[in-house]
């Protein structure tokens, strides 16, 4: 089987088109010039240059593809509209119209489970929940749009699209959310809301791989949406001081009430805003609600639809950090 994959060089797609490739599939990866490719030379998986904004590119990744995973995206919570529309939105329906051209028969739209929206709590929310409507980050307010998307060529052209909403993607590998901990462990600076007692929406990097494949090999999952997380009730406190545990260093989380932590994010994006972004607040708006709601999604759709089953729990999960994170800790400089 021929799999096409965008972002292929992050740390999901990279790991999908290792999984694939072990597979004995050829696996055809879409990175832009600047990334890393080191794994996917490894692997020996065929490399395609380009970028997001680009519609030929997509031709040529998708050409003879039966199964088209788009995992590319613009992840960070702060920056100008205008560049997560040209990614988050564009990108994906770019891959979109190339899906229908090119007619792949398979096509997997990695979603996020932000589309529920973090400002409130989240006790059991299926897919069947409503998108959210009072929105504070670009990031998520864009997921949205092409989540929704992903629906309407379903309905509207028959595009055979399922639509994948993980969590906090984590485990070895990392290279978005962990270093950020890790160095704000390191500076002194990490702390949490209300005494970071919500649940967190923890989806690790085996599983998440794992619901992507069954989804895309499933008949029935054509036009359906699945949260795909690790089904854990872990809360922000817990995570955080097991992985300073694994560091092996002290360390007392401090505790800061909600609402003036998230009066000084708005105006700490209030002065991004006006720097045009060149300063990067240390919190935001969508930190701080994700560290004071609950984020438990319900995946019984996945389990019973898919045979989704979690293979890896929280604590093996974490025992998989130890080899990686004590020293990625002390190979950092403080900031």
């Amino acid at each position: 089987m021929r799999v096409a994959i965008t972002g292929a060089s992050g740390f999901l797609g990279g790991a999908l088109a290792r999984a694939y490739h072990d597979n004995g599939n050829h696996v055809v990866a879409l990175v832009r010039k600047t990334s890393n490719i080191s794994l996917l030379k490894e692997l020996g998986v065929e490399v395609i240059y380009g970028e997001l904004s680009d519609e030929t590119v997509f031709n040529t990744l998708l050409k003879n593809a039966d199964l088209g995973i788009h995992c590319a995206a613009l992840t960070t919570d702060i920056g100008p509209w205008e560049q997560f529309v040209a990614v988050n939105i564009n990108g994906t329906k770019n891959f979109f119209e190339a899906s229908l051209k090119q007619g792949c028969s398979k096509v997997v739209y990695i979603s996020s489970v932000v589309v529920y929206g973090n400002g409130r709590h989240h006790r059991g929310t299926d897919e069947e929940a409503p998108y959210e409507t009072i929105i504070v980050d670009n990031y998520t307010r864009s997921k949205i749009i092409a989540d929704r998307m992903a629906f309407e060529y379903h309905q509207k052209r028959n595009l055979p699209v399922t639509v994948v909403r993980p969590g906090y993607i984590w485990g070895p590998g990392d290279r978005a959310i962990m270093p950020l901990l890790i160095e704000a462990i390191k500076s002194n600076k990490l702390a949490v809301v209300d005494g970071g007692t919500n649940i967190m929406h923890l989806s690790h990097i085996d599983n998440v791989v794992q619901g992507i494949m069954l989804a895309a090999k499933s008949e029935k999952s054509t036009g359906r949406a699945y949260n795909i997380t690790d089904g854990s009730k872990v809360t922000t406190f817990r995570f955080l001081t097991d992985l300073i545990n694994i560091i092996g260093v002290e360390y007392k989380i401090r505790s800061f009430p909600y609402v003036p932590v998230y009066v000084v994010a708005y105006f700490l994006e209030l002065y991004a805003r006006l720097r045009r972004y060149k300063f990067k607040p240390p919190i935001t708006r969508y930190t701080v609600r994700l560290s004071k709601y609950d984020q438990f999604f319900d995946i019984s759709r996945a389990i019973y639809e898919l045979g989704y089953k979690p293979q890896v729990n929280y604590k093996e999960g974490m025992a998989g950090l130890t080899g990686s994170v004590p020293s990625w800790f002390y190979s950092i400089k403080k900031f």
